[in-house]
């Protein structure tokens, strides 16, 4: 039996097992703990769109998806080419002769291309002599009732050569456009952008900047996009919001 040096008997935490007992529990605790607060932290990350990033800081570079997911194809996979991704008619920035060409697709509702869109135009700034940035149009409409018709006015707006500041405007006002544009709205924008508003209008109720959307939606489901922002990087697919730092350290190592 454990004593101390008066001979009284010790409790059983005073004892050396005890106090090994104490000292194991404590440390099951904490790792306990830590595995607990990674696994909340990566799923917050998750949520916010942020998956393939964490994929990329454990694994390294972004993930080659030369055949993509499509599940209205009989053998589970698609091969498409770069030139049905990277489409002359599409609006874009940069390099007409660039070292790395990247597709986004967008939703104007969605709020993680929000995040994305001032991250990419300070990556354009700093690399635009080498990469071209292609934007076109995922609007998910069923969870985001508006972003078709938003679409629709970017492709518009685009035909008139008023995308780029359109583009910014949108995501600057995503929180307070509703489902569908008024005409004030509409009035407003000409305003604001100079545009031809009738046009733009009759754009609207026309079907070709419809077809343009609507074929970015349907190459977008067969090239795997499940939703926003996703990038294509050479081909490559990438899905969430990329930080500035990540696109750096990938592009600094172009030549």
């Amino acid at each position: 039996m454990d004593q101390n040096n008066l001979g009284q008997k010790l409790r059983w935490y005073q004892s050396w097992f005890g106090v090994m007992l104490l000292g194991l529990g404590v440390t099951i605790l904490f790792f306990i703990l830590f595995i607990a607060g990674s696994i909340g932290y990566y799923y917050w990350q998750i949520r916010q769109g942020h998956g393939q990033i964490l994929f990329n800081k454990f694994y390294g570079g972004f993930s080659a998806n030369k055949e993509i997911k499509n599940n209205n194809t009989t053998n589970g996979t698609v091969k498409f080419s770069r030139e049905e991704l990277e489409i002359n008619s599409a609006p874009f920035l940069g390099s007409n002769n660039p070292k790395v060409t990247i597709v986004e697709f967008v939703d104007f509702k969605c709020p993680n291309s929000k995040a994305a869109a001032p991250i990419l135009r300070q990556m354009m700034q700093k690399y635009g002599n080498k990469v071209k940035l292609i934007i076109r149009n995922f609007p998910v409409e069923s969870t985001r009732a508006g972003a078709n018709e938003l679409a629709v006015l970017s492709m518009c707006a685009y035909n008139q050569g008023y995308y780029w500041p359109l583009h910014d405007w949108l995501y600057e006002q995503q929180d307070v456009l509703g489902s569908k544009l008024t005409n004030e709205q509409l009035d407003a924008m000409a305003t604001i952008f100079g545009w031809d508003g009738p046009k733009i209008k009759e754009c609207l109720s026309s079907t070709s900047a419809k077809v343009n959307v609507n074929k970015d939606f349907a190459d977008a489901y067969r090239f795997g996009v499940g939703g926003t922002p996703t990038f294509f990087i050479n081909g490559e697919k990438v899905e969430g919001v990329v930080p500035l730092e990540a696109w750096e350290v990938f592009l600094k190592n172009v030549k």
